[in-house]
C-alpha cells in the first residue's frame, strides 16, 4: 500500500468486469522479519462491475480482547441477535461497526451532521441492522451532499425503544464524495464504549463418556442436547469435547485413540445414534438383538469399544441395504457437493481398507497412489466396490445430521460447544494416502521427556511437510478449519507448538527421546570441533555400549548377549549389529525383559545424526548430559558440550520458531471466526508467549504445571485475561487422582497455595474440590474449563470410581485403551 497522509495507507486494485461476485480481504503489517495480521477478514458479496468500490477500514489488532468477543461463541451463541441484509439499491455509503457483547435487547444506531443521519436526533436515530458477518450496518445515500460529515454511533434499547448513550470521543468524520457510480464501505472498528470483561466456564468431556438410557454402550451426537441441559443448570457456558473424527484402522480397541484420525473431516460412526436413522424388520437377526445388547452394553462401567463400533457398522449395513434409495434427496447432494473433495477419498480409502484387510496403503496390491480419475473409472466398473464407498456416503450423511441437529438444540440452550484439533493424522489415513506429498511418511511426531514421559513420546503421526502445505496457503488446513466451523464455535489446538517446531522421532525409533526439533537450526562437524570437541562421529552417534554397561544390564547374562548380538570396537566398545534400532528390537522375538533393556541401549548417544542434502548434520540428544557415554567423557568435553547443548535447545532456534509460527497461525487464524486455544504446555520456547498474543489465540493455565521451571504451581490469580484455567486435562489425572498420587506435592498445594494450617487429608473431599474450583472462577481469565469427573465429585452428589478408572488417558501409553463413561446418567443429573 501507498502513505497517504497522518495515518492513512490506501491501495487501489483494478478487477476485470465480470471475472468474481465476491472476495475476501485482509491487512497485514511487515517490518523487517515481522508479520503482522489484522484481527480481521474482510468479506464482500455484492461486486457490481459497473461500480466504483472504496473500503474505509480501521485496524483491528487481533490480540485486542475486544477482537475475542466477536468470533463465534459470541455471535452465534451468547449474544445471538436476527441477521438482516441491507437494502443497497440507490444507497451510496454503508457503515459498520462492532459493538461486542452488546445485550441482544440493545441495538447500535448512527446520527450525524446531515439529514440522512438525523441532524442528532436522539429521538429517531438511524437503527442499524446485525449482518451475515457480524457487523452492525447501516446503508446511507449521501448523494448530493456536502462533505465532510460529522457522526457517531450510540446505542438504542429496542424494547423501550429509547435512545441511551452516545459513543465516546470525538465525532467521527466522513471525507468522501458521493457519486452514483461509487459506494464506499466504512468499516469503522469498534463501537466507543466502556465494556466489563466477559468471565465464563465450560465443562471437558469425551463425546465417549457420555451416558444415557437411549445410548449404546457410549456417548452419542444425540446425548448432546441433554447433557447441555445439565451444562445450562450449572451457570457453565461451554461443552468441550475431544476430536469426533474416524479412526477405524484395525477395527480393534486399538482404534479407540481420538487423535489419530483416518480422515481429518470424517465423523466417527461410534458417535451414530441408530434408531435416528431407521429401523430393520423386527425378525431381522440385528433387530432382535438390539434391546439386549443395548441394556448389556448400557450397564458396563467402560466403553467395550470394539462391540460398539462392530454393531453399529453392521446394523448400519443392514440399514442401508433397504433405504439405499431414499438417500437420493436434494438435501444429500448438496451437502456431497460441498464435502466431496474429502468424502470421495474417505470412503473409497475405507472400501480398499476393507478389502485388502489392512489401513496401510502401501501395502495394498493396487492404488497405492490416489489418482482421482483412476478412482472414478473404478467405481463405475466395480460395481462392489462402488456398493461399499455409498455406504460411507450414507453414514456420514447421517452422522452429519445428528451431529447438526445436536448442535442447533445445544446453542438454543445458550451453550457453546468447542472441538479439538488433533496435531496430527493417523499414518495410514485417507488424508496421507491422497496428499502423501504434504506429509513426512519416514517421520513420527511426538514429544521430548517430561514429569509424565521419561523417555519422551511417541505419537506415531507422521510430521508435516510445511513447504509443500504452504505452497497453496495451507488449503488443507482452512478446509479442515470451515468443516469444523459447521459445528463448532470454539476448537482447541492441540500442541500448538507444533506450529512453532515439531518434535521429529525417525520411523526407526520407538522412544521420543530420539527425536529431534523440526524445523531447527543443526550443528556441524565444523562447529562441533571449533568449540574444542574431539569429535568421532561413531563415539558421538552410536549408542554407547561397554562390559561394565552390558553386566550392569544383564548380569549374568551379559556374556551371552554379547556373543549374540554384538560386535567389539577398537576401544572397548560394543555395536548392536543384530538389531541396531529400536524397531528392529520391538519386531524380534527377544523376551520382553531383554527387549527393554536393549531399547534404554539404544538411547544412550549425545547426537541424534540426520543426513540433508547428502551431508550429515548433528541435534543434540535431549538430556544429553544423562547418558553413559556423556559420562565417561573428560570434565572439559563435557563442560564444552553442555554450552553447546544449552546454545542449541535455548537460544539458536527462537527466530527460526518465531517465524515458523506467524507464518502459519495467521493464515489458519483467518480461516474462519472460531474463537482458537493452543495447548501450549510442555517445553514452551519464548516467542510462543508473544506469537501467541499478536494472533489473539487463547493460552493455556494448568495450576499444577507451571511454564517456569523455578516453581512448583502457576498462579492463576495472575493469568492473563486471554487464557484457558484448567485443574485437570485428559492427559492427567483428575483433581482426586491427583491428590492421592503425589501426595508431598499435595501437602504443598494445600499448606502453601489453599492457605490451610493442617495436614492435608489423605482424600480430597468434595468442600476442598469446590474451593479449587472457586478458586480458578475467581480468577481474571476469561475461560475455564473443568474435566467432568472433577465437577461431579466436588458437588458430592454420586457414587464415584476408583480415582484411577476416571482418568481418560495415560500420554506415556501409547497403547492407552480409550474407554472412560461418566458413572452415572445424564437424566439423572
Amino acid at each position: 500500500m501507498k502513505w497517504l497522509n497522518d495515518d492513512w495507507w490506501y491501495a487501489e486494485i483494478n478487477v476485470p468486469p465480470n471475472t468474481i461476485q465476491s472476495f475476501s480481504y485482509q491487512y497485514f503489517l511487515q517490518e523487517r522479519a515481522e508479520t503482522t495480521y489484522d484481527g480481521i477478514v474482510h468479506h464482500y458479496n455484492h461486486l457490481d462491475a459497473q461500480q466504483e468500490l472504496v473500503f474505509i477500514d480501521s485496524w483491528m489488532d487481533a490480540s485486542d480482547p475486544r477482537r475475542t468477543w466477536i468470533s463465534a461463541p459470541f455471535t452465534r451463541v451468547f449474544f445471538q441477535r436476527p441477521q438482516n441484509s441491507l437494502q443497497l439499491n440507490n444507497t451510496t455509503h454503508i457503515f459498520k461497526v462492532q459493538a461486542p457483547l452488546l445485550p441482544v435487547h440493545q441495538t447500535v444506531c448512527i446520527m450525524g451532521s446531515d439529514l440522512p443521519t438525523g441532524y442528532w436526533n436522539t429521538e429517531q436515530p438511524l437503527l442499524m441492522h446485525y449482518d451475515s458477518n457480524g457487523w452492525f450496518a447501516a446503508a446511507i445515500n449521501l448523494n448530493g451532499r456536502m462533505s465532510p460529515l460529522a457522526y457517531k454511533y450510540g446505542i438504542y434499547d429496542t424494547a423501550t425503544q429509547q435512545f441511551i448513550r452516545y459513543e465516546e470521543g470525538a465525532n467521527r468524520i466522513l471525507n468522501t464524495i458521493a457519486t452514483t457510480n461509487r459506494q464506499t464501505i466504512m468499516h469503522d472498528g469498534y463501537l466507543r464504549v466502556p465494556i466489563t470483561e466477559w468471565k465464563g466456564a465450560g465443562v471437558s468431556v469425551p463425546v465417549f463418556s457420555l451416558r444415557s438410557d437411549e445410548g449404546f454402550g457410549t456417548g452419542e451426537f444425540a446425548d448432546l442436547p441433554l447433557f447441555a441441559r445439565w451444562v445450562s443448570q450449572r451457570n457453565l457456558q461451554l461443552i468441550q469435547l475431544l476430536p469426533v473424527n474416524d479412526t477405524i484402522q484395525t477395527h480393534s480397541w486399538l482404534d479407540s485413540y481420538p487423535y489419530a484420525a483416518i480422515s481429518s473431516f470424517a465423523l466417527h460412526p461410534m458417535y451414530i445414534r441408530l434408531q435416528d436413522v431407521g429401523k430393520l424388520p423386527d425378525n431381522h437377526l440385528l433387530e432382535k438383538q438390539f434391546n439386549r445388547l443395548r441394556k448389556w452394553l448400557n450397564e458396563k462401567e467402560e466403553v467395550d469399544y470394539e462391540t460398539v463400533v462392530s454393531y453399529k457398522l453392521a446394523y448400519l449395513r443392514a440399514l442401508h441395504e433397504l433405504e439405499n434409495e431414499k438417500l437420493q434427496t436434494p438435501a444429500y447432494w448438496d451437502w456431497f457437493d460441498v464435502n466431496e473433495h474429502w468424502l470421495l477419498p474417505y470412503a473409497v480409502f475405507c472400501a480398499l481398507r476393507n478389502r485388502y484387510q489392512t489401513a496401510k496403503w502401501k501395502e495394498w496390491p493396487e492404488y497405492q497412489r490416489y489418482d482421482a480419475t483412476i478412482i472414478y473409472n473404478l467405481l463405475t466398473a466395480d460395481k462392489e466396490l462402488g456398493a461399499e464407498v455409498n455406504f460411507y456416503f450414507y453414514v456420514q450423511f447421517h452422522l452429519h445430521l445428528q451431529l447438526k441437529k445436536a448442535v442447533e438444540e445445544v446453542h438454543k440452550q445458550g451453550i457453546a460447544l468447542k472441538g479439538d484439533i488433533p496435531i496430527g493424522v493417523a499414518r495410514w489415513s485417507a488424508d496421507t494416502w491422497k496428499n502423501p506429498e504434504a506429509f513426512n511418511l519416514d517421520m513420527q511426531a511426538g514429544a521430548p521427556p517430561d514429569l509424565f514421559a521419561k523417555d519422551g513420546q511417541n505419537w506415531g503421526f507422521p510430521t508435516y511437510n510445511w513447504e509443500v502445505m504452504l505452497q497453496d496457503d495451507l488449503t488443507w488446513w482452512k478446509q479442515r478449519l470451515q468443516h469444523m466451523s459447521v459445528y463448532f464455535d470454539a476448537f482447541r489446538l492441540d500442541h500448538v507448538l507444533g506450529f512453532f517446531r515439531i518434535w521429529q522421532i525417525p520411523e526407526t525409533a520407538i522412544h521420543g527421546i530420539l527425536g529431534y526439533f523440526h524445523p531447527a537450526i543443526p550443528i556441524s562437524k565444523e562447529e562441533i570441533l571449533q568449540r574444542n570437541i574431539a569429535f568421532e562421529e561413531d563415539r558421538f552417534c552410536m549408542p554407547y555400549i561397554t562390559d561394565r554397561i552390558l553386566e550392569e544390564a544383564f548380569g549374568n547374562y551379559a556374556g551371552i548377549i554379547r556373543d549374540e548380538l554384538m560386535e567389539p570396537l577398537t576401544d572397548g566398545r560394543y555395536r548392536l549389529v543384530k538389531y541396531s534400532t529400536q524397531k528392529d528390537v520391538v519386531a524380534s522375538t527377544l523376551p520382553d525383559a531383554i527387549k527393554s533393556v536393549l531399547l534404554n541401549l539404544l538411547t544412550d548417544v549425545l547426537f541424534i545424526k540426520v543426513k540433508h542434502q547428502h551431508k550429515n548434520q548433528y541435534h543434540p540428544r535431549y538430556q544429553l548430559s544423562s547418558t553413559n557415554s556423556f559420562t565417561a567423557l573428560d570434565l572439559q568435553t563435557q563442560q564444552q558440550l553442555k554450552n553447546l547443548y544449552n546454545d542449541y535447545f535455548y537460544n539458536r532456534q527462537e527466530s527460526i520458531w518465531q517465524k515458523s509460527a506467524s507464518t502459519k497461525l495467521p493464515l489458519i487464524r483467518s480461516a474462519t471466526n472460531m474463537l482458537i486455544s493452543g495447548e501450549d504446555l510442555g517445553v514452551v520456547p519464548n516467542c510462543l508467549p508473544g506469537v501467541m498474543k499478536s494472533q489473539g489465540l487463547l493460552s493455556m493455565m494448568v495450576e499444577r504445571m507451571p511454564k517456569t521451571s523455578n516453581t512448583v504451581f502457576s498462579d492463576i490469580s495472575q493469568a492473563s485475561y486471554l487464557t484457558v484455567l484448567t485443574p485437570s486435562t485428559h492427559d492427567m489425572s483428575t483433581l482426586r487422582g491427583w491428590w492421592e498420587e503425589e501426595k508431598y506435592i499435595t501437602s504443598k498445594y494445600y499448606n502453601e497455595v489453599l492457605e490451610k494450617t493442617d495436614e492435608a487429608p489423605e482424600i480430597l473431599t468434595a468442600a476442598l474440590m469446590q474451593e479449587i474450583i472457586d478458586r480458578h472462577t475467581e480468577a481474571p481469565a476469561i475461560l475455564r474449563i473443568f474435566q467432568l469427573q472433577d465437577l461431579l465429585a466436588a458437588s458430592g452428589s454420586y457414587t464415584l470410581q476408583e480415582p484411577e478408572k476416571e482418568r481418560i488417558n495415560i500420554p506415556a501409553n501409547p497403547n492407552h485403551y480409550w474407554r472412560y463413561r461418566m458413572p452415572v446418567d445424564i437424566t439423572r443429573l
